[in-house]
């Protein structure tokens, strides 16, 4: 083995080593000693080179080192013929501890080796120190004190461990590990005998126990009963056994309490409608109740120690952008707070749902912030609903357009600059009350749910339409001036004309206005829009009231064939009478028209009335009456029809006043009227009905006579007898 392997391995050695050779004195006693090799370790511990240290004084380079303990160290190596000696000493040259181990190789020569024990050394000093303070606690504390002899039974205790269960030391003298055991709770002596098993089976050395003993006064006492085995006798078993003993009665109070607390709290955030979720002070969850599960789609397991964010996924229902951590906020501001509106949680398996929560931090007695609480709820239904009070808040049940408090609002929020120009549309549906008094409410609703329908084919998607209420509808047009607003008219006005409500024509006055400038005020826009439609409806209105009467007349008579010969042959006899009384052309043209539309209120009756084959009952019969008014409205729409529609709603007068609807007598009923009521009274009389068979002639001048003065005008009964009937 050559000598560079060898130093290689010298080199590699763990620890300092130094070869020295022994210079003796004149006295013959090994005075000091020289360094012959040395190890790289030992050059680190000596914090110079070898060259530096071969040939130098071990005395010189550690001057700290005890010379004469080492003296010792050599001739106890030459005389007693062994091999190594140690010691150990603190080099204040290195501020370290260390294990100095001394070989005698041969005669005149020693081997070094240099441990480092700084260490171990500091924590035996440690050790001892935290004993001595242990010892210190435990005097100047409450703690009852014990020692057993496992081998005679005994048991040693202070005064504190007697005190504790309400005895003196005579009074519990002697202490054996029976009576030990009698004064421990049923309950919890299983546990210390297991204890027990298992010190006797060297299981464990040490332990830490909680139980209940007796005190004097017959209640538990709650103990914390630490003991470590002290020695052990020959076969292995414990001998000793010394440990204390700790009154936590009070403590375990608290704990009871605290747990009670801990159960019902968490059985309330179980049971709440709302869902639950608890974090630490890192954001990670602790706790989520079982709403909390159902809505996030996360069990408690799945749940625990995730981040919250990755739990609680929430965007922005409008922007579809991720939500602010909520618990973040809190622990950052260490206020409550509030998600924010719009907030949808997006749950484990991808469902959607909208959502409401308060945040709140947990914060402990000194003000330390240990966590935070979210109470959130599934929200969903309650914005269907205030979606749903918004809707009829702002919509219009009937159309689906909006309303006038939408429209009111909104034209406020767009009459900006940016906006401009600004037209305001005015429409008005043509014969709405006319179509409503003759057909129904239910006809009337249709006509206005597809005015809403032309309305919006013929505007854009960025457009406002309203209805204002009634047969009133406007439209917003923003960015749009006159010639847009004209093409869209245009538009309407074609789509209204292709349109029909069964055999009704749809027709709409529409007028327009143009916001150009800033400064206009919008109140004169809506008028000057409005005067602009009315302006229009003058000239259409009158022209659709005509056609709708028209076409009322020949409903009518499609609903019943005899309520069309019956008007026909009213008409023809009214007019002979209005003739024998020397009334002018146009007084008997305009009877005989009155005549013809004398029942035009029968529109509004049920068919099934009007073709009955049996008599009317009660009823039906009050509903037959409503014809007269019935038929004043429809006449008294057109201007043409104005004065006639006054002769229809009296003609069921009589001169008694006993008539409908309104109860007239005499001369206050018209002359007219009066002239209609016995021509209709008279092709009454002698028609034949399902249920009974016509007068003749004879017979209905004798009724004729009768009611003379009393239902008709007796002036009116003689002409028409004499002069009308003998022709």
């Amino acid at each position: 083995m050559n000598d560079n392997f060898y130093k290689h391995l010298i080199d590699k050695l763990p620890i300092g080593y130094a070869f020295i050779k022994v210079i003796n004195n004149d006295s013959g006693c090994p005075y000091d000693y020289e360094f012959i090799e040395v190890n790289e370790i030992f050059e680190e511990i000596a914090r110079m080179e070898s060259s530096r240290i071969v040939g130098k004084r071990i005395s010189k380079l550690f001057p700290n080192l005890e010379i004469s303990v080492f003296n010792q160290i050599c001739n106890d190596l030459k005389n007693e013929n062994i091999e190594k000696k140690q010691f150990e000493q603190f080099l204040k040259e290195l501020k370290k501890w260390y294990k100095i181990i001394v070989y005698s190789p041969k005669k005149d020569f020693l081997i070094i080796h240099l441990i480092d024990i700084t260490m171990e050394k500091d924590q035996l000093i440690e050790l001892e120190n935290s004993r001595r303070r242990m010892e210190n606690i435990l005097e100047g504390t409450n703690v009852g004190t014990w020692e057993l002899n496992m081998d005679t039974g005994e048991v040693n205790r202070n005064e504190r461990w007697a005190d504790i269960l309400g005895y003196t030391l005579e009074e519990l003298y002697p202490i054996t590990r029976d009576t030990w055991k009698n004064m421990v709770h049923p309950d919890d002596l299983v546990v210390e005998l297991d204890r027990d098993n298992k010190l006797y089976n060297r299981e464990i050395e040490y332990y830490d126990d909680e139980y209940r003993m007796r005190h004097k006064d017959g209640s538990w006492v709650w103990i914390q009963d630490r003991g470590k085995v002290i020695s052990w006798s020959d076969d292995g078993k414990p001998l000793i056994i010394s440990g204390t003993h700790t009154d936590i009665t009070e403590r375990k109070k608290l704990e009871i309490e605290l747990a009670n607390e801990k159960n019902l709290l968490k059985t309330t955030l179980i049971s709440v409608g709302d869902g639950v979720i608890s974090t630490d002070n890192k954001g990670k969850i602790v706790f989520i109740n079982k709403v909390a599960e159902l809505l996030t789609g996360w069990t408690q397991e799945e749940a625990k120690n995730k981040p919250f964010k990755e739990v609680f996924n929430t965007v922005n229902e409008l922007t579809r952008e991720k939500c602010e951590n909520i618990v973040k906020k809190v622990l950052k501001r260490k206020k409550i707070l509030e998600i924010a509106n719009h907030t949808i949680l997006i749950s484990k398996k991808g469902m959607e749902i909208s959502i409401e929560d308060r945040a709140a931090p947990i914060v402990q007695e000194n003000g330390d912030i240990v966590g935070v609480v979210l109470v959130f709820r599934d929200c969903s239904d309650k914005k269907k609903k205030q979606e749903e009070i918004l809707y009829l808040s702002y919509c219009d049940q009937l159309t689906g357009l909006y309303n006038r408090r939408f429209f009111e609002e909104e034209v406020n929020r767009l009459n900006i600059k940016e906006n401009l120009p600004i037209t305001l549309i005015m429409a008005d549906v043509n014969g709405l009350k006319l179509i409503n008094d003759s057909f129904g409410h239910t006809l009337g609703d249709e006509l206005l749910k597809r005015v809403a329908d032309i309305l919006k084919q013929g505007c854009r998607n960025s457009d406002i339409i309203a209805r204002l209420g009634g047969d009133e509808f406007v439209v917003i047009l923003t960015n749009t001036d006159s010639y847009q607003a004209e093409q869209i008219i245009k538009r309407i006005n074609a789509l209204a004309f292709e349109e029909k409500i069964g055999a009704v024509d749809i027709s709409i006055s529409l007028g327009y206005e143009t916001k150009y400038n800033e400064n206009d005020n919008m109140l004169e826009i809506f008028k000057n829009a409005e005067d602009n439609m009315y302006r229009n409806k003058l000239y259409e209105s009158a022209s659709i009231r005509n056609k709708t009467i028209d076409l009322i007349m020949n409903t009518l008579y499609e609903k019943s064939n005899r309520e069309m010969l019956h008007s026909k042959r009213v008409s023809k006899l009214s007019e002979a009478i209005a003739i024998s009384m020397g009334l002018d052309r146009d007084k008997s043209n305009q009877i005989r028209i009155a005549g013809l539309m004398h029942d035009i209120g029968k529109i509004g009756v049920d068919e099934k009335i009007l073709n009955k084959s049996q008599m009317l009952n009660s009823d039906e019969w009050k509903e037959m009456r409503r014809h007269t008014e019935i038929g004043y409205r429809i006449l008294s729409s057109s201007n043409d029809f104005s004065e006639i529609a006054e002769y229809v709603l009296k003609h069921h007068e009589r001169w008694d006043g006993k008539g409908y609807p309104g109860g007239f007598k005499g001369e206050e009923i018209s002359l007219q009227s009066r002239i209609i009521a016995i021509a209709d009274a008279f092709d009454a009389m002698t028609s034949d009905r399902p249920y009974r068979k016509g007068m003749s002639l004879k017979e209905a001048i004798a009724e004729l006579y009768r009611c003379s003065g009393t239902q008709f005008d007796s002036n009116i009964t003689n002409v028409f007898i004499n002069k009308v009937l003998q022709k």
